[in-house]
């Protein structure tokens, strides 16, 4: 069984999904008015978090924040991957959407101590 959210962030579309792959996790939040993939941070409970960014995406602000979460109730490796972008929106709207997106990680969290 999958995990899956869809949300609107600004009145944009923004997707969660969470995958079990064995005994591993992959995790994607894209959206925004250009969904694309931009920064995977990939990590396991003991050992440190390492971040992939491609070009001068800026995602990892939520790969990295979401991961340090999954690694304290996961045991398993886990990729979180990202891409999403706002067009237009101003340095504080950004910040805004940017806090909005940490906090969908609860629902996988939840999930995944539901898997476990």
């Amino acid at each position: 069984m999958d995990y899956q959210e869809e949300v609107a962030i600004y009145g944009r579309p923004v997707k969660v999904t969470a995958s079990l792959i064995g005994p591993d996790v992959l995790i994607t939040v894209t959206g925004g008015d250009q969904p694309h993939l931009g920064v995977v941070t990939a990590g396991t409970r003991l050992e440190p978090l390492q971040t992939v960014q491609l070009q001068t995406h800026k995602e990892f602000y939520i790969t990295e924040s979401w991961s340090v979460r999954i690694r304290q109730v996961f045991k398993g490796n886990f990729f979180v991957v990202s891409g999403v972008h706002f067009d237009g929106l101003t340095k504080t709207e950004l910040q805004a959407a940017t806090k909005e997106l940490e906090l969908l990680v609860e629902g996988v969290i939840k999930w995944l101590n539901n898997m476990s």
